[in-house]
């Protein structure tokens, strides 16, 4: 299952969000129809598939809880995580604790990330292209890809 496209959008007042269609097919892995959405890496949201999500958690879980720092980051994401429906509609209700973290007010920029999919605030967004732009020749040659 590889996600992969960007898409624009917008929150709705209720904090609704449309996930298009062509990354709701691969990311719903359950009849119930539900998605785990969570902080991201940076400053943007994370949405998981079930079965993802617990491949992620079981790496959190073999961190060793005895370091400070491994603490921290299994409260980041699970402080943080909420299973969230997808309506019939395709949409999703994203906290609002979510939205403020990643600064979502109205549009959205939704792309998928080979295993999830992740939602920007599209100024957040171009900040960060950029700033990784200036880079991306030295990250790509120490890939060896």
């Amino acid at each position: 299952m590889s996600l992969s496209g960007r898409h624009s959008h917008s929150v709705d007042h209720k904090g609704r969000l449309f996930i298009p269609s062509k990354l709701r097919k691969r990311i719903i892995s359950s009849k119930k129809r539900i998605v785990i959405v969570t902080r991201g890496f940076d400053k943007c949201l994370s949405i998981y598939s079930f079965a993802i999500w617990g491949r992620f958690e079981n790496k959190l879980l073999a961190l060793p809880q005895s370091k400070r720092k491994n603490r921290f980051i299994v409260r980041y994401f699970l402080e943080n995580k909420e299973e969230v429906e997808v309506d019939s509609q395709g949409r999703i209700k994203i906290p609002q604790h979510l939205l403020d973290y990643a600064d979502i007010d109205n549009e959205v920029i939704i792309s998928g990330v080979l295993d999830r999919i992740e939602l920007w605030n599209p100024e957040i967004h171009k900040r960060e292209i950029e700033g990784m732009e200036s880079i991306k020749d030295e990250i790509l040659e120490s890939l060896d890809i």
